[in-house]
């Protein structure tokens, strides 16, 4: 008896703790009509991302090292004489570079940052941010799920010793943003600078680094 009773108590406390895996209902008797149900609840885990593209990617979830140039070539006859010259170079070429922006977690500022003047080198020798213009379009063709338009370039820090420029904020919309377009650029040539070669590397103060910031 002992024996029983001991095992029934070992039984009941089983029942007890043994974790409830699923719902059920039993329906006795049943008849025509008669139902039965049972729950699931269901959850889904989205991570927050951000991604930003300027110029070449391999994708929207890459992370590459390429860092793409323009190059602006002023004829010696049009030295200093207001005439916008275009570049070359971006991965749309002609001084033009693709712009991608996403993230879910709700509006993201978009900004600039240099580290002063473009320079040969020399000192003295240099060229302000100013006169490098960027002008902002939508792309010749719509990636899917993103808003193809213009976005607002970030202006460019001007000061003698660079830092951030001023930031542009892209609005979300349900916490998602999803946006593209491109930007080109243009040597607005107002100065007359000394002859050489301005920029084209970060040590000569060649480099523009974009960020995106959650907010």
């Amino acid at each position: 008896m002992k024996k029983v009773l001991l095992a029934s108590l070992l039984s009941l406390a089983g029942a007890l703790v043994a974790p409830a895996h699923a719902e059920s209902t039993y329906t006795a008797p049943a008849i025509t009509t008669s139902t039965a149900a049972a729950r699931v609840d269901m959850t889904v885990i989205i991570p927050q991302v951000l991604f930003l593209r300027v110029g070449t990617s391999s994708g929207n979830t890459a992370t590459d090292s390429t860092v793409d140039s323009t190059t602006f070539t002023v004829p010696a006859a049009n030295v200093g004489d207001a005439s916008v010259i275009a570049g070359t170079g971006g991965d749309l070429t002609a001084g033009a570079v693709t712009v991608r922006v996403y993230g879910n977690g709700g509006n993201i500022s978009l900004n600039s940052a240099t580290t002063g003047a473009l320079t040969t080198g020399t000192a003295g020798e240099t060229i302000p941010w100013s006169q490098i213009s960027v002008a902002g379009a939508a792309l010749a063709a719509t990636t899917s799920g993103f808003t193809n338009a213009a976005i607002t370039h970030p202006a460019f820090n001007t000061g003698v010793a660079g830092g951030a420029g001023t930031a542009a904020t892209l609005t979300a919309t349900n916490r998602l943003v999803r946006v593209e377009g491109k930007w080109t650029y243009s040597y607005l040539n107002a100065n007359i600078p000394a002859a050489g070669t301005y920029g084209g590397t970060a040590a000569k103060n060649g480099r523009v680094t974009y960020t995106a910031t959650q907010l």
